[in-house]
């Protein structure tokens, strides 16, 4: 099974039951109804980049979709739940790319951007022994979400997605 297309989404939700908090983030970050299932950091080298529109409307309700995916859950009060995925993909269609996936407690989403990005970078330089420059934004991309919890007894849910599509 090698993906086709990817695309990419965030997201965040609220509520008083972590996993409900876990489902309103996936449903904030799209209108996901379909079995996911994680998989690890390597993008496919013909693997093209789409928009999130175009990819859920190539994916149908119920059906098993790998993805890469960054979660963060917290009931601590006035602490961030931040999560981001950063991707590292070459314009050539000979090499594969990398992901990474941030979890943790970055103030904010550009934080939690930019520790994904550098991770991608690192871990795509060190798989492959290609040096990236972290100015050429046609290779390096990210896409991230954070929220601050609330003073109340709820949980929060921050994700960040690499769909993948076959």
């Amino acid at each position: 099974l090698v993906p086709r297309y990817a695309f990419f989404v965030a997201g965040t939700g609220n509520h008083n039951d972590r996993l409900h908090a876990f489902e309103q983030a996936l449903l904030n970050a799209g209108p996901f109804a379909h079995n996911l299932v994680t998989v690890s950091s390597i993008i496919p080298a013909r693997c093209k980049i789409i928009s999130p529109d175009k990819g859920f409307d190539m994916l149908i309700a119920g059906q098993i979709t790998f993805c890469i995916m960054a979660r963060q859950d917290t009931n601590k009060r006035n602490e961030f739940a931040s999560v981001a995925v950063g991707m590292v993909k070459l314009k050539s269609f000979k090499k594969f790319g990398y992901i990474s996936e941030y979890h943790g407690n970055a103030q904010g989403q550009k934080k939690a951007e930019t520790i994904a990005k550098r991770l991608a970078v690192e871990m795509f330089e060190t798989k492959t022994g290609i040096k990236i420059k972290n100015t050429d934004t046609n290779a390096v991309h990210s896409t991230g979400a954070s929220v601050k919890h609330p003073d109340n007894n709820s949980w929060v849910s921050a994700v960040a997605l690499c769909v993948f599509v076959l």
